[in-house]
């Protein structure tokens, strides 16, 4: 298909659905989905709403009174510790209901939040407190702050834009809270977090993160540290084998129990998607270090390293890489057609040494999604020249392959009301998998 030129007018909603039509599966988008700001703004108004997505750790809000101000997909919320509770944590739109300011700037801690403009207050739990200067014909409960939808799930705060629009996030709760708090995250405290804007289409960020086929070429680092990619980044049968016996080698030390940990859920548009699963790094190696030693204390209440990840799936823009000593959370945040944030937090066990290596902590990561930035930019970039065309995904890139389709079926029913018959379910690949159960699990990026 001739690629729409850079001046070309944006498409309407029949002509989305036309482009959703026409799509070929087992190949990328069309060259809109990745540049038109038209589809962004229907993604914006239909697609987001129905996602939950990771905003914040507990420990950022320790006590009560206690505020940040973070992004939501392209909007600004605050999240706020109103309570002494465990799960008292209510986030709120970033504005007044006075006029429409922007209420808080920066981080803090008040017993009130207090619009810098005209002195408005609120509670904590979102109510208006001043009142004096309310209109005797307006109600003044009916001005408390526009609150937004809130999970607490072991230590995690996730958020959604629409409480009607949002499916139910408790099954994610049920299935992974033991999950991450067996990797201390509901105990953790922040070792470091570092942002990287991309200069891309959020889809364009997340089918990278969904696939290890580029990790040979472009990521050295991870390549060395991570064992799995003899089967996620290369196809090799003797490879291949390999994998399978250290798998089995690491399922002999650790057992059964811990060896078939895992959930899946690949989500839709009425159920929120979510995933937990299991690898060894690497022979040799306790932790994701550049040297494979430990780099922090034990996380979890663990007795003893037992060389694996975990890996976490929150959503479709959320994840978790859990070594024994640290923990890695990423937040993909889109804000236009061509820019998103990708943040990157670092956790360890809330009583670590306080001189621990940052440096050492953040390392594989940190190198992986800066070489990540760089692939990703010069893919927009490419995706944006008139040549373009959508290219084949390969066996290595099922999961990508599988989130276009899942996220086209998605789209076409958010536009036209109608429900598709049925949408393909991601499989992992059996070869190079340890058993029966192993193999059903499900391959969560590279963090899994």
């Amino acid at each position: 298909m001739q690629a729409p030129a850079p001046n070309s007018q944006p498409i309407d909603k029949n002509q989305l659905v036309g482009l959703i039509d026409r799509h070929r599966p087992g190949w990328s988008l069309e060259q809109p989905f990745y540049a038109d700001p038209a589809i962004f703004a229907i993604e914006r108004d239909l697609w987001f709403p129905r996602q939950w997505s990771l905003v914040a750790h507990a420990s950022e809000v320790p006590e009560k009174g206690r505020y940040i101000v973070r992004q939501l997909f392209d909007e600004e919320i605050i999240v706020v510790r109103f309570g002494d509770g465990e799960e008292d944590i209510a986030a709120y739109y970033n504005v007044c209901t006075h006029r429409g300011s922007r209420l808080c700037v920066k981080d803090g801690r008040s017993n009130l939040l207090v619009c810098p403009y005209h002195a408005w207050s609120f509670r904590l739990t979102g109510e208006l407190q001043s009142r004096q200067d309310i209109p005797e014909t307006v109600d003044p409960e009916a001005l408390g702050l526009h609150r937004v939808p809130t999970k607490y799930v072991a230590g995690l705060v996730l958020c959604a834009l629409d409480e009607a629009k949002v499916p139910d996030v408790q099954p994610v709760a049920d299935a992974l809270t033991s999950g991450l708090r067996e990797n201390g995250i509901d105990r953790a405290r922040i070792a470091a977090r570092k942002s990287y804007p991309t200069r891309a289409n959020w889809k364009l960020v997340l089918e990278n993160f969904l696939e290890c086929y580029h990790c040979r070429p472009a990521h050295p680092e991870y390549f060395r540290v991570n064992a799995h990619v003899k089967v996620t980044a290369v196809r090799d049968e003797d490879k291949a084998a390999q994998w399978q016996e250290e798998l089995e080698a690491w399922h002999s030390v650790i057992g059964d129990a811990e060896f078939a940990k895992g959930a899946w859920e690949p989500g839709g548009l009425d159920t929120a998607p979510f995933g937990m699963h299991r690898k060894p790094i690497g022979p040799g190696r306790k932790t994701l270090s550049d040297s494979g030693q430990p780099v922090s204390c034990l996380m979890g209440g663990r007795p003893a390293y037992d060389g694996g990840e975990t890996g976490f799936r929150l959503g479709r823009l959320s994840f978790a890489s859990c070594a024994n000593d640290y923990v890695t959370l990423f937040q993909m945040i889109p804000r236009s057609a061509s820019e998103t944030d990708v943040i990157l937090t670092w956790l360890v066990d809330k009583d670590a040494d306080s001189y621990i290596h940052v440096d050492a902590i953040t390392w594989m990561w940190d190198v992986t999604t800066v070489q990540d930035k760089k692939i990703t930019e010069d893919n927009a970039d490419g995706v944006a020249s008139r040549a373009y065309r959508p290219g084949p995904y390969t066996a290595l890139e099922s999961q990508p392959s599988f989130f276009v389709q899942a996220y086209l079926a998605e789209m076409r029913e958010l536009v036209t009301g109608e429900r598709p018959a049925s949408v393909s379910q991601w499989q992992r690949p059996s070869k190079g998998y340890a058993t029966e159960l192993a193999a059903k699990l499900p391959q969560l990026s590279k963090t899994a």
